[in-house]
């Protein structure tokens, strides 16, 4: 494998770091594939998800605004377009916050960008800053993981093989497309349920993204 993680940056990655944005290139995007209206939280979680979200905080979750897809997809383009397979481990990527709703103490978050990891980092065995996580292999361009980062905090992510034109072959296994989601707002205990409305938001954003390799993302995880 090309590239090699130091502890530093998994522990960096593993509690979340990296939610930061960076401002637009000068480069026009084409629109995304959501409504001109619609918020990037609406068009990520979708009717079901948004329907979730409302019914799990009674509807006493406030929305904060955030970035919007094409403002995502300029940031991930960016970043991938100059990275190389010759970079070393300890990098730092920005991510878009495209979804954020808060009520109380609680957090629901949603977040995209490019992976620390290669598509094929081992997260079922614990390590020196981590425990186990639980890896659920839905197809050969799409994965789930969910578990207990070392904060103690429940985090469930995606990630997403997507080839960018003209970077080089490796980038798609690489650098993948990764999808974290926070949530200590619902309540909700059901990793099922989380990893299916992830799974609406990754589909939406590897649309947006224009992965030349056009990954496969389902709508539902697979039985468990």
């Amino acid at each position: 494998m090309g590239r090699r993680l130091t502890a530093v940056a998994l522990a960096v990655v593993l509690l979340g770091a990296g939610a930061c944005t960076a401002g637009e290139d000068g480069g026009k995007e084409d629109p995304p594939p959501a409504t001109a209206d619609a918020s990037a939280c609406d068009a990520l979680l979708g009717d079901a998800g948004t329907a979730w979200l409302k019914d799990r905080t009674g509807g006493t979750s406030r929305p904060e605004p955030g970035d919007d897809l094409e403002k995502a997809r300029s940031l991930f383009h960016r970043q991938v377009g100059n990275w190389g397979p010759a970079d070393g481990g300890a990098r730092t990527f920005l991510r878009a916050d495209l979804c954020r709703a808060t009520g109380g103490a609680g957090l629901f978050e949603l977040r995209y960008g490019p992976s620390y990891f290669p598509f094929d980092q081992r997260f079922d065995k614990a390590s020196d800053v981590s425990p186990a996580q639980t890896v659920t292999e839905v197809n050969s361009d799409v994965r789930l993981v969910h578990g207990k980062d070392a904060d103690g905090a429940t985090r469930y992510r995606v990630y997403v093989r997507c080839k960018i034109a003209g970077t080089p072959a490796q980038q798609e296994s690489e650098v993948p497309i990764e999808g974290l989601m926070t949530d200590t707002l619902t309540g909700d205990t059901d990793a099922r349920a989380h990893l299916t409305h992830l799974l609406h938001s990754a589909k939406v954003v590897a649309d947006a993204f224009d992965c030349v390799n056009k990954p496969v993302v389902p709508e539902e995880p697979p039985a468990a």
